[in-house]
Parts: structure tokens; sequence; C-alpha cells
């Protein structure tokens, strides 16, 4: 009985002393290592221990293991209140040593945010959209988010349930290049819950904001630039019905032969579709027929521009010596082609950027009025429009590979 009095009396010394120590002991100013509940080898241990067993450390084990409280870790981690550089140098090396991560899910529950936005695209196929990619990623990825891609295939059943399906998974918002069809669905659509961002198209009637291309304008540059060269016949193989971008380009294409007092010919007028078989259909339609055949096409998407040099080439012809040609959309290969093409570049980096920017402007002012922007396309110059460069190099002094200012002269007529 002795001996147990004697060992409980010892234990209430020994818990008295820790207690004392415990409550004396300020979490914010302990010295590293100091046992605020455990001693720091100890905490270190159970770590281990539970690393071993499969468990992803907390903050709590965080705290113990830089020998401050869960207040102090969770200000360090959102840098929400100051605290002294000494001791978010000791979090920041116990999150490292810990190997903690935060609990995404969790975080995003808490302040209803996901940290994720959708970007829903029309075709994965068309190179126009790689760099849109990029560019919303880019922006996405700077802010701390994730982006989630889904690709339409030009389907509107596909759009709707891509986009039913991002707003299942909460994400914070959405891009998205609208197919062509009816988009009554989107005329009501919750942008207060939801907000969305248009890029390259957007039905009028939607109401949000929006990043496209002054497409008329590229296209009437494209145009008149062929006129120039001497070109009055001039054939265009348009993309596909219904959306807004062929409707502009198309306008374009009218507003340059107007300018130029060149009649609009019906025949000289067909649809690709926006597809590369489309191209080369739309281009043999143009050139085996009975009147005469134009003597340059302007082809308004890249994925067409491809069919149609297959089509120039079935038939023998040669380009820019039979068959001049502008294309719209650059891609990497289209300087190094034979011949090199023509065409008219998109900023398609900046459009995915600045789409990407509105969306996050729009999270932060849900009730901001909505926002058009549009953006100016470049005409390159190379050698598929019968316009030879004056040097093979590129002078010094350019900035950039554009080719605006280089000197051309007419040659499409030489056989």
């Amino acid at each position: 009985m002795r001996v147990l009095v004697a060992a409980l009396l010892v234990f209430k010394e020994h818990l008295d002393d820790t207690t004392g120590r415990l409550v004396s002991a300020s979490a914010e100013e302990a010295p590293y290592g100091q046992d605020l509940s455990l001693p720091m080898e100890e905490a270190k241990q159970m770590n281990d221990m539970g690393e071993s067993a499969g468990r992803p450390a907390t903050i709590k084990d965080v705290a113990t293991h830089a020998g401050v409280s869960v207040a102090t870790v969770s200000a360090v981690i959102n840098n929400n209140k100051y605290v002294s550089p000494g001791l978010a140098q000791r979090v920041h090396e116990s999150i490292t040593a810990l190997d903690y991560e935060r609990n995404g899910l969790a975080q995003g529950l808490k302040k209803h945010t996901s940290h994720t936005i959708g970007l829903i695209i029309s075709d994965i196929t068309n190179p126009f959209f790689t760099s849109v990619v990029r560019g919303v990623e880019d922006v996405a990825n700077t802010r701390g988010y994730s982006l989630i891609l889904g690709n339409t295939d030009e389907d509107p059943k596909k759009e709707m349930s891509y986009m039913r399906l991002l707003e299942s998974k909460r994400v914070d918002g959405l891009i998205v290049a609208v197919t062509q069809g009816n988009h009554a669905y989107l005329r009501s659509w919750p942008t207060h819950r939801l907000p969305l961002v248009g890029i390259d198209r957007l039905p009028s009637e939607l109401g949000i904001d929006a990043v496209l291309l002054d497409n008329v304008a590229g296209a009437r540059q494209a145009v008149e630039h062929l006129i120039t060269l001497g070109h009055e016949r001039i054939g265009i193989v348009a993309g596909l019905p219904g959306i807004i971008t062929t409707q502009e380009r198309l306008t374009g294409y009218k507003q340059a032969l107007e300018a130029h007092g060149i009649p609009l010919d019906p025949a000289l007028i067909v649809e690709g579709n926006s597809r590369l078989e489309g191209g080369e259909r739309g281009a043999l339609q143009l050139l085996t027929q009975e009147t005469a055949r134009p003597t340059a096409l302007f082809v308004t998407n890249g994925q067409m521009i491809i069919g149609t040099l297959q089509a120039i080439n079935r038939l023998g012809l040669r380009c820019p010596q039979d068959m001049a040609l502008v294309g719209f959309d650059d891609f990497a290969w289209a300087a190094v082609m034979h011949p090199q093409l023509t065409t008219v570049c998109q900023p398609t980096y900046e459009i995915g950027q600045k789409a990407a920017q509105l969306l996050f402007e729009r999270l932060e002012k849900r009730d901001a009025a909505p926002q058009v922007v549009r953006l100016q396309p470049r005409l390159i110059i190379r050698e598929s429009c019968g316009a030879a460069l004056q040097s093979s190099t590129m002078p010094k002094e350019m900035p950039d590979e554009y080719s605006d200012s280089w000197s051309v002269r007419p040659n499409w007529r030489e056989k």
C-alpha cells in the first residue's frame, strides 16, 4: 500500500509539473522543439508511425511538429494575419518535413469554391483551340485554379451534357465556344450561380461576357490583298453554317468585293463545314464548275485550307501559279509548307488568356455589366497568294515572324 501511495504521489507531482508547463508556455513563443503536449522527438516518432501506416499529415501534426498552435499554422498557410518570420519559417519547415498537403476539397466546401473552372470547346482536332486552351490554363494556374476540358464535336447535345456535368462538379465558372443550333437552355442559364464567358462565337441574345475576333476585318483584309494582286474572281470556302464566325467572315468577303466594285457571284460561295474533308469538297466544287473558275480562293479556317490544297493537287493545279490561296487561321507548319501559306492570324493565346481574366473578374463582381472584347487579327503574307518575298530570310530588324512590311510583287500569272 505504501508503495502504491508513493507511486501516486510521484505521478501527481509529474502531472502538476507537466500541467504547469503547458499552461505557462505560450504556443506562439515556445522555442522550436519544446514539448507542448509531447516532447518533439515523441511527436516526430508518432508522425513517422502515422506516415508508415499511410495516414497523411494533418494540420494538427504540423502544429505539433513546429511547436505552435493550429491557429498559427492556419495563419501561415492562408497568409491572413501577421505571424513573425521565425514562427512562419518553423511552420514551413514542418510542412516540408511532414509532406503536408492542404485538403482542397474541404477548403472549397468551407469557402463555397472548388478552385476549378471548365472550358468547353467545339472541336479538339482544330489547332485553333490548342493555343486558346493554353491561354486559359496559364491564367487559371497563376490563380491556383485547375482546368477541366470538354469537347463537343459541334454537337449541341454534348455541349449541354458537359455544361450540366461541370455544374454538378461545382466548377466555379465556365468558358465555352458554343456550337451551332438552338441555345434556348443557355438563355435561361443561371449565370448568377455559374458564370459563363463565351469565346470565338457567341449568340448575340445571350448577354454574357465574351472574347471574340474581328472576323469581318480579318476576312476583308485577306480578300482585299488578293484584289490588289489582280484577282477579281475570288472564291470563298465558308465554314460551318449557322455560327457567327462563318457569317462575319462571309460579310468581310462581300464588303471587300463591294468596296472595289466587283460584283458578287453566288457561284463562288461554297460551304466547307469547317472540316478538312469539307474544305476539299468545297474547293473541288469551285475549281470544277463549268463557268470560268476562280483565280484565287479564300478559305475561312485552318483545317479547310489543308483540304483545299489536297483538291488543288488532285486536279493537277499549282499553287500559287494556277490558283492563289489565302487561309484564315495560322498554325505552326504554315510557314514551312510548300508553298508557304498566306493566312489571317488570330491571337489565339490572347483569346484564351483574356477569356480567363474576364471569368475571374466576373467571379469577383457578379453584378457588373457584361463585357464583349473584340481582338484584331493580322494578315501574314507568304507565298500561296502569289506574293513572293523579296528575300528568303527575315531582315534582322524585324521584331517577329510577321511579314506585313515585307516587299511583295505579283506573280500569280506566272506559269
